[in-house]
């Protein structure tokens, strides 16, 4: 495999703002792009990507990408000094279990059911307001 490219992408703002997501690392079969827009790394959102080949047993490929987007917070302490700190994290996880005599079509549906189904009126309902879908 050769070197990673940046990964960019949109965020939901009404004036939508790309960002950028640089290669960092890549370790064994996981590969880890950071978005550094926050002033220090633990304000940094992250990407991270696996792929796993079958193993003894098993007849499939699991592809996982985690990402993590932290919310930071800066306050004073009571010596009089401006901590920063952070105070949560949106996480999001996808899964992907694929069979290995499955074909490319079966794998190109897959990720473009995905993409549908996540940008559905039910979905992004209850991703965005927390409303129920039931």
């Amino acid at each position: 495999m050769g070197a990673i490219a940046s990964i960019v992408v949109p965020d939901a703002a009404t004036t939508p703002v790309n960002h950028t997501f640089a290669p960092m690392k890549v370790e064994g079969n996981t590969a880890r792009w950071v978005e550094k827009s926050a002033a220090t790394p633990q304000g940094w959102w992250q990407l991270d990507s696996t792929l796993r080949q079958p193993v003894a047993g098993s007849k499939t490929f699991r592809t996982t990408i985690n990402l993590s987007i932290p919310k930071l917070k800066t306050f004073t302490d009571l010596s009089g000094n401006s901590v920063t700190t952070v105070d949560y994290v949106h996480r999001a996880q996808l899964v992907l279990i694929e069979p290995e005599n499955g074909s490319l079509q079966d794998r190109k549906d897959l990720r473009k059911l995905f993409e549908g189904l996540i940008g559905n009126a039910l979905m992004k309902s209850q991703i965005e307001d927390l409303d129920n879908v039931y």
